[in-house]
């Protein structure tokens, strides 16, 4: 079934969690100082790296019967990232095929063309506008065409999410718009999600599949605070590991995390209350946390 069938048919996927913080964590040395794990398909060793990381959702997806998505390494694959490398490589276009080659181990998994934010997802002040965002993120969506959708996230502000919608409703894809909230349940640049909703889906000649929320605690996401409409619209989470806000993350020495039991009782009740149907971890999560969820 393509992803779209899929959505319709299925009540619960999983989503991966966060693969950049886990090397972070574990094999800093990996990390590209621009390009951050793109570049990792391209040699032996970050394959490796990567797929045994990927392998390990896989096999926790399989044996529970659930669908799993998996992200490409690309959040910051962008187009004046990878252009700065003076490189020929198709760094996107590359990652797609490497989460591809994963459906011949199982196949019951959905590649998301993963794209995130041009500058920094917890400054919405240094957001692109409209204008400037689908120029800069058609690039990269023309590249993870090879993908079953389109997946933008850590997004923080409401223009530059508006010029990604628009840039990867070009491509045909389904795609899904993923912002980053604060604890009062709004966008970081203060605007009430469901207007955002509201905005994007107004203003794009082909809306999303759905929305999400990334890069927060899942108690931040308030149920309450959404019409039926909205709630309707919401379809992923990544969520953080720890309820503190991303100023006190930023400035923790050490990873934090809230007890997990917590953790995987506020994503059971934004399924339980939102029908939220894709759910995946963020910052500070390990394989632990999608065990929880499972």
């Amino acid at each position: 079934m393509t992803f779209e069938q899929t959505l319709q048919s299925q009540s619960t996927m999983l989503l991966e969690e966060a693969v950049i913080e886990r090397l972070r964590r574990s094999q800093p040395e990996l990390l590209h100082p621009q390009l951050l794990i793109a570049p990792l398909v391209q040699s032996a060793q970050g394959r490796a790296a990567l797929s045994k990381i990927y392998r390990e959702y896989i096999v926790l997806a399989a044996k529970a019967g659930l669908p799993i998505v998996l992200a490409t390494p690309t959040w910051r694959a962008d187009r004046d990232r990878c252009r700065g490398e003076n490189s020929t490589i198709d760094f996107n276009g590359d990652a797609a095929a490497f989460i591809n080659g994963f459906k011949k181990e199982y196949a019951n998994l959905f590649t998301a063309g993963q794209i995130g934010c041009r500058n920094d997802c917890y400054k919405p002040e240094e957001a692109l506008s409209p204008e400037e965002a689908f120029d800069f993120h058609a690039w990269q969506a023309n590249r993870l065409t090879q993908a079953d959708f389109l997946y933008g996230v850590t997004l923080p502000e409401t223009g530059e999410a508006l010029g990604m919608a628009r840039a990867m409703a070009e491509t045909g894809l389904p795609y899904i718009i993923s912002f980053v909230i604060g604890k009062d349940g709004r966008i970081l640049d203060g605007t009430v999600l469901e207007e955002a909703i509201g905005k994007i889906d107004s203003q794009t000649k082909r809306p999303p599949a759905g929305y999400g929320v990334n890069c927060c605690y899942p108690s931040f996401l308030r149920a309450a605070g959404l019409s039926a409409r909205a709630a309707q619209r919401m379809l992923t989470i990544q969520a953080n590991a720890s309820s503190l806000t991303h100023a006190e993350l930023e400035a923790a020495e050490t990873v934090e995390a809230d007890p997990i039991e917590d953790w995987s009782k506020h994503m059971l009740d934004l399924r339980r209350h939102l029908g939220i149907r894709i759910l995946g971890g963020c910052c500070g999560t390990t394989v632990e946390h999608l065990k929880a969820l499972v």
